[in-house]
């Protein structure tokens, strides 16, 4: 089989399904606005040479001319009003369009451009998937039939990202972790804010914050301000393997996103034993029944977060059955292995169904 993303090829996303059927013996190919290195995998830039709109249009005509040289058995596009659209208005087929939670739950509310290229994209696919079971209305407002619209989560590799050792001793001082990156939509500095109060309460707790973004130096001088440095590590951009041992290694995981499609982060770490506390939208309650299996929150209200991070402090029966339950809601709806299998289902139907 040989496969087409048009899609960023420097998401760890994209990597992860090229590499995948690659492993499984197909030709692979990205086409993408970035350039990038996937062993195994070519990746073709689509230049724009900086020149805006008509620099658009020259990715179509690059995209189209790499269609036909290379002919693929499947067209995979990532994300709905970029490269979904581009790939629909080239006309390549069979197509797969995959939201991922933005292009079509905020962008097309917010313009009617986006709307249009949403509508227009979704229009000329063969299948479509979501990131999320929540997101599947918004495909249906933009036209989609419920039945043509199947949700796969990204997943997460369960096998790699596993609890901490039994039989570990716990930590001296509890450890929140928050591995949202610093943009507006993640609202990182609410924990901060909330991390305040429950440090003037008189709680010891110390914070890792995994991920970089436009607002790192003002998160940076708000932890400041708030008297925090001692309590909040700031570790950037890390390696999977470090990740997962960052992890396994927290008690509670704080996911303070205004909005999201799939949060693979909160699923990494449910799977590696950290107990959830996650803003109240669908992304979220779909994976935490609260003060079941985590605790949910008002987004944006700190000092509501600050109450329920207390509480969690003073949980440790709940957190013990949370770890259990927590680790096989994964295992049975997020394991990367049951994902793929979904997707991989996807590519069998539409294989051979190519238009010239």
């Amino acid at each position: 089989m040989k496969i087409l993303y048009v899609a960023d090829a420097r998401s760890i996303h994209t990597r992860r399904w090229a590499e995948h059927f690659r492993d499984r013996g197909a030709e692979v190919h990205v086409a993408s606005f970035r350039d990038a290195e996937i062993a195994g995998v070519t990746v073709h830039a689509l230049p724009t040479w900086g020149m805006g709109q008509i620099g658009y249009f020259i990715a179509l005509f690059r995209l189209r001319k790499l269609y036909r040289t290379l002919a693929p058995d499947i067209v995979h596009a990532q994300y709905v009003t970029s490269y979904g659209f581009l790939a629909a208005l080239a006309g390549l087929k069979p197509l797969i369009v995959t939201a991922w939670g933005t292009d079509v739950l905020i962008s097309p509310k917010e313009s009617r451009v986006m709307r249009f290229l949403a509508r227009y994209a979704l229009r000329h696919a063969n299948a479509v998937t979501t990131v999320a079971e929540h997101m599947n209305g918004a495909l249906v407002e933009l036209g989609c039939s419920p039945s043509q619209v199947v949700a796969i989560p990204f997943g997460v590799d369960a096998g790699f990202f596993v609890p901490r050792v039994p039989g570990a001793p716990p930590n001296e001082t509890p450890k929140i972790i928050c591995t949202r990156n610093f943009g507006p939509v993640y609202d990182v500095g609410t924990l901060l804010r909330a991390l305040a109060v429950v440090v003037a309460r008189g709680h010891r707790v110390t914070l890792d914050l995994v991920g970089e973004g436009p607002l790192g130096p003002a998160l940076r001088q708000l932890t400041d301000e708030l008297g925090l440095r001692s309590h909040v590590s700031f570790h950037g951009h890390v390696e999977h393997a470090v990740l997962a041992t960052l992890l396994a290694g927290a008690d509670i995981f704080v996911s303070p996103a205004l909005s999201d499609g799939n949060n693979v982060s909160l699923n990494e770490a449910m799977a590696c034993g950290c107990f959830p506390i996650a803003t109240d939208i669908p992304a979220n309650s779909q994976w935490i029944e609260d003060g079941r299996n985590g605790y949910l929150y008002p987004a944006g209200d700190a000092a509501t977060l600050a109450t329920v991070i207390e509480r969690a402090l003073g949980a440790g029966t709940l957190i013990a059955a949370a770890k259990v339950e927590n680790r096989r809601i994964v295992e049975t709806r997020a394991d990367w292995r049951v994902c793929v299998a979904k997707m991989e289902a996807i590519y069998a139907r539409l294989d051979g169904k190519r238009t010239p």
